[in-house]
Formats: C-alpha cells, sequence, structure tokens
C-alpha cells in the first residue's frame, strides 16, 4: 500500500509548492527581483515534484487495484469464495488492510460477508 504514502507525499510538496507561490507573488508586489527569482525556483522545483509524485502514486494505484481483481478473481474461481486471509497472504499485505479492502469491496458490489475466527471473514460474491 505504497501508493497511499506516495499520494500523501504529493499533497506535502502541493503545500510546499503554494507556499513557494505566495512568497513569489509577496517578492514581486514588494518589488524584490532576487527572492522573487528564488521563489519562483521554488515554486516550479515543488510543482514538478508534486505532479510527478500524483503521476507514481496514481500509476502505482491502478497497478494495485490490477492485481487485487486478478486476486479475486482467481480466489473465487479456485475457492467459490473469498477468504480475507488467503488474499492478505497472496497480496502481502496484513489482514487489517485485507479486510478494509474486501469490505469496501463487498459494500459496492453486494456481496455476503461471514465472520470467522482470528479477525478473518469470508467474502461470498454473488
Amino acid at each position: 500500500m505504497m501508493h497511499r504514502l506516495i499520494l500523501m507525499l504529493s499533497g506535502l510538496l502541493m503545500m510546499f509548492a503554494i507556499f513557494g507561490l505566495v512568497m513569489w507573488i509577496g517578492a514581486e508586489v514588494g518589488e524584490n527581483d532576487e527572492a522573487a527569482t528564488g521563489n519562483m525556483i521554488l515554486c516550479l522545483i515543488m510543482t514538478t515534484l508534486t505532479l510527478a509524485a500524483l503521476k507514481t502514486g496514481l500509476w502505482m494505484r491502478s497497478r494495485m487495484n490490477k492485481r487485487m481483481e486478478e486476486v479475486i478473481t482467481s480466489l473465487v474461481a479456485r475457492e467459490g469464495h473469498i477468504d480475507a486471509k488467503s488474499f492478505a497472504t497472496e497480496m502481502k499485505i496484513s489482514m487489517d488492510d485485507a479486510r478494509d479492502v474486501l469490505d469496501k469491496r463487498a459494500r459496492k458490489r453486494n456481496w455476503k460477508r461471514a465472520e470467522l475466527e482470528q479477525y478473518n471473514a469470508r467474502y461470498f460474491p454473488l
């Protein structure tokens, strides 16, 4: 779930880009050319980094979603249901993340869910 961290990083970089833009405008209004040039460079660098991090994060999220769909399809074809523990093992993610992902998809797709022991759950696609 590294894509979540990268998307949060893009938000942080956007904050610095906006800060640079505000400082750039302030330096232009105050007629301080050296500060304006420095803040313009800061703004452009942070905007570029923001766009790069955003593109990378969205690409990683897309790839992760495709992989999740492949694992869900293979589990349903093989077992007829989706077990959260086996899903977490195949995806190499924590059980908590697996439950979050499967609960979200279960609500969206109207799957039935059966609670099992040890924080496990079984999902039945209709």
